[in-house]
């Protein structure tokens, strides 16, 4: 998990968008070019290495939320298991319990720990496939290594990817790791990374590929006072060969809001997303050069915990994510989940379903099904739309309106027009996400339920994560091959085409 602030400026000067606008947007009739396949498991969680045994074995919402996504994807939702933890975590064979640490504060994350083999038992127990991080900052290869065939002893079915490290460009400056020797550039970085992953297929065998490289939590070019800082380019291009190359079965990066605004308005809005992914069409080129896909093993909103994550301005900017990474090429999102009770982008506390939740799962439900997405919009404004086909045929369109909206005085709203849509269509259904502002959050519905955010005029039970409540499908007529919507300052609308 990325736990520091960023101080650089993207001087993009987000205005805020009041009153009524409209936008036009096409929906191609078949699928474009430009349009990118998607995976049929395109969002997962990502659990911080120490809380995963507390949240399969203590949290009584985790396995029903998740079971929201299996339903939606016909087999149990993907996973990662990793975090800046897994690079302060020894195994011990002979340790009975999952996983031993002490902390003076239970919100806090501990700097040492130990996990026995009990810890890999609960792989199996999920039954996902699973994205596995272990220990390479503190340079014990003998201890990882024992770790690792002791997880494929245990869960080789169910191992999809091992990560070895967790955002290693951060291990000198913010850590202090043992690997890192100053000034840990993308020279030094790169080619112990590579030895490491040379070593440990050698010592892994079979299957192969098995492993994630790269996992860095700032794309290379966003620290201009450090050029040779740490990155997946270098990665591929000088310092991984072809064994290692062949051995590695996806490229990784983390994403979180790149910039310290503690300005909701600016954070949500969807220029201010497109531009935090602007730097990894790169990446994702670099990978398919290779065969290989490119997925973001550790995404959230922001990497230090700010409450606005935890807000409905903070779901929609979920929705708006994902899609539009989708629509560049990352072939998968795992949504990190931190400690319990304590990081505001987490999908649940041990008490309710949070926002963020919301967001993801308003994302699937739009991906659901599709084969293919295009985004229609430049990215450069606060209105989003995405179209989702199925086997060339337009299947759904989103429309995302990142305009702030404080809950007092006038509601802005925005018209969406979709052009092009085929004469003779019946009254399209829609399904709206929204909440009386982009301030409330989870626990403002407790006290009053008027503040709770919906699906469709529906909410999630904070007992067993079903959506409860009465359906409410909207419609709206095709006129010419064109339909208008009209979505507020923080809705999105989900229509069916």
């Amino acid at each position: 998990m990325l736990k520091y602030h960023l101080s650089f400026g993207l001087g993009m000067g987000l205005a805020s968008h009041a009153a009524a606008s409209a936008v036009t947007y096409p929906v191609p009739a078949t699928v474009p070019t430009s349009a990118v396949e998607l995976d049929p498991y395109p969002i997962g969680p990502s659990f911080e290495f120490f809380m995963w045994p507390s949240y399969m074995t203590n949290i009584s919402l985790t396995l029903p939320c998740l079971s929201r996504f299996s339903e939606l994807y016909g087999k149990t939702a993907p996973i990662r298991i990793g975090g800046t933890t897994q690079d302060r975590a020894t195994y011990d064979p002979d340790l009975d319990a999952y996983v031993s640490y002490h902390v003076d504060d239970p919100l806090e994350a501990p700097m040492t720990l130990t996990y026995g083999p009990k810890y890999f038992d609960l792989i199996p127990g999920f039954g996902a496939k699973t994205m596995l991080g272990f220990n390479r900052g503190d340079n014990n290869r003998t201890n990882t290594f024992q770790a690792a065939l002791a997880a494929k002893s245990k869960a080789l079915d169910y191992l999809d990817l091992i990560e070895l490290g967790n955002e290693p460009d951060l291990y000198y400056y913010y850590w202090g790791k043992p690997v890192a020797v100053a000034p840990w550039n993308e020279t030094q970085e790169g080619a112990d990374a590579a030895d490491w992953a040379q070593d440990f297929l050698d010592t892994w065998g079979t299957p192969s590929p098995i492993l994630s490289g790269g996992g860095y939590a700032l794309p290379g070019d966003v620290m201009p006072d450090m050029p040779s800082w740490p990155n997946l380019k270098y990665l591929i291009t000088e310092a991984y060969n072809e064994s290692v190359k062949a051995g590695t079965k996806a490229y990784c990066g983390h994403l979180y809001a790149l910039s310290n605004s503690t300005v909701m308005a600016e954070e949500m809005n969807h220029s201010k997303t497109v531009s935090d992914l602007s730097h990894f069409p790169e990446y994702v080129a670099l990978s398919a050069a290779e065969g290989r896909k490119y997925i973001l093993g550790e995404t959230g909103f922001h990497g230090l915990d700010d409450p606005m994550d935890a807000k409905f301005g903070g779901a929609l900017q979920v929705i708006d994510k994902t899609l539009w990474a989708m629509s560049i090429g990352i072939q998968r999102l795992y949504y990190h989940q931190g400690t319990i009770n304590q990081a505001f982008f987490n999908w649940w506390s041990s008490s309710q379903v949070e926002l963020p939740f919301y967001g993801s799962y308003m994302a699937a439900l739009a991906l659901h099904d599709g084969d293919h997405i295009v985004a229609t919009d430049p990215g450069t404004g606060p209105y989003a739309q995405y179209v989702i086909y199925r086997c060339g045929k337009p299947l759904k369109a989103i429309l995302i309106n990142t305009d702030y909206y404080s809950g007092t005085g006038e509601r802005g709203e925005t018209t969406f027009t979709l052009t092009g849509l085929k004469k003779g269509l019946p009254a399209l259904k829609a399904l709206r996400m929204t909440a009386p502002s982009s301030e409330v959050n989870a626990s403002s519905a407790s006290s009053d339920p008027a503040q709770a955010a919906t699906i469709g005029g529906q909410v999630f039970d904070n007992e067993n994560c079903n959506l409860v409540g009465e359906q409410d499908l909207e419609q709206v007529k095709v006129v010419g091959g064109r339909a208008t919507f009209v979505v507020a300052a923080s809705e999105a609308l989900l229509v069916y085409l």
